[in-house]
């Protein structure tokens, strides 16, 4: 590696500085700063400029030296025009350096499954200055072709766009370039896991297991709320507990909305809290049946194999039990506001989309209109 600190002003730069010698062997040196001024990005730099040695004899990748450079001394000559880094190399820059100032980890899970899945397999050598309206409706029509949902298109557009505006704004590009338009995504029929299904899952459940299932399905927490919840956060006399940390992938943040909330306990939850043993109630309140803590995985599963046992027909996601305790909120005739706060939303918009309507409800409703008009 030649990527070397300097001081200059007072302020840190990274520099590549590389000796080598051009097709004719006499001797030439490149030496300017890191176009981005992180390590990562630095040595990614470095190895496309020794790459570009190696191939052609010249840092920037060409067959011919520039008249400009002949003029020069052979010796001791640097660069003036920046070669714009790949797509893959600011990607990478963009997720350990500026995605965890600004994002959730739960987010940026989701940006590098996109980025390694979706985006660099299509324009990962592309350069950053190269990607325009045209390489972005090539890759949209790749996913077309492929037959991907218009959400995971959706996806891939709005992070190719924050890639983007992460190279604006470290100066790698000039101005942004225009993009199409992101696919629109159409509501689809949301089906709501009724509370005699819930009922039947906790009853195939260990009673671990229903610590978990009831946290998300009586007490509204998101997953890596209930992965995150301490027994510190649980106050039995008072019969509340508070959000105030979630789990994922291993890191430790905030919950999503970026606020605690207070929750009251249902009878049930709060029997379950109760009956675990207080020698027992340290550290993570949500524990797999061998007492280790659940994963992003284990609690999917755990919730699927419940369903399956109660033969409940399908098998729910463990983020319904999200969606039947805001609905079940919602036809208890609980305010809207309230519900917000309860669920941790910070649009009362997000709230709302998570009242579904169950067949009942909906049957119901036609029986009533049936009784009036005859």
């Amino acid at each position: 590696m030649a990527v070397h600190t300097v001081t200059r002003r007072g302020e840190r730069r990274l520099v590549i500085d590389i000796r080598y010698r051009n097709p004719d062997g006499s001797r030439a040196r490149f030496r300017r700063d890191a176009e981005v001024q992180t390590l990562t990005a630095a040595r990614a730099e470095d190895r496309r400029r020794l790459a570009a040695i190696a191939l052609t004899g010249s840092p920037w990748g060409e067959t011919v030296p520039r008249p400009e450079l002949q003029a020069k001394p052979a010796a001791e000559v640097a660069c003036t025009e920046p070669v714009a880094p790949s797509f893959e190399d600011v990607a990478k820059t963009f997720l350990s350096e500026y995605a965890p100032t600004c994002l959730k980890p739960s987010t940026i899970h989701g940006y590098r499954k996109v980025i390694e899945k979706v985006l660099k397999p299509r324009i990962g050598a592309t350069p950053i200055n190269a990607i325009d309206v045209n390489v972005a409706r090539k890759l949209d029509g790749e996913l077309v072709v492929l037959e991907a949902k218009p959400s995971t298109r959706r996806n891939a557009l709005i992070v190719l766009r924050s890639v983007l505006g992460y190279a604006l704004e470290a100066k790698l590009l000039h101005t942004r370039p225009e993009l199409p338009e992101l696919p629109k995504v159409g509501r689809t029929v949301i089906e709501t896991m009724t509370d005699a299904e819930f009922e039947k899952a906790l009853a195939k459940s260990n009673a671990k297991h229903r610590i978990a299932f009831l946290l998300a399905g009586r007490a509204g927490l998101r997953a890596g709320e209930v992965r995150g919840l301490r027994w510190s956060d649980v106050d039995l006399d008072r019969g509340r507990l508070v959000v105030r940390q979630a789990i994922c992938v291993g890191v430790v943040a905030t919950p999503k909305s970026g606020h605690q909330r207070m929750v009251p306990l249902t009878d049930l939850l709060a029997q379950e809290l109760v009956a675990v043993p207080k020698k027992e109630r340290v550290g993570l309140v949500a524990r797999k049946a061998d007492g280790t803590p659940w994963k992003e995985f284990g609690l999917r599963q755990a919730f699927r194999r419940a369903c399956m046992k109660a033969k409940l027909g399908r098998c729910w996601r463990f983020h319904d039990l999200r969606h039947l305790f805001v609905t079940g909120l919602f036809r208890a005739g609980v305010p809207a506001n309230v519900a917000q706060a309860l669920a941790g939303h910070h649009d009362l918009a997000t709230t709302q989309r998570y009242a579904h309507a169950t067949d009942g409800d909906l049957v119901a409703a036609i029986a009533l209109l049936g009784k009036r008009t005859g």
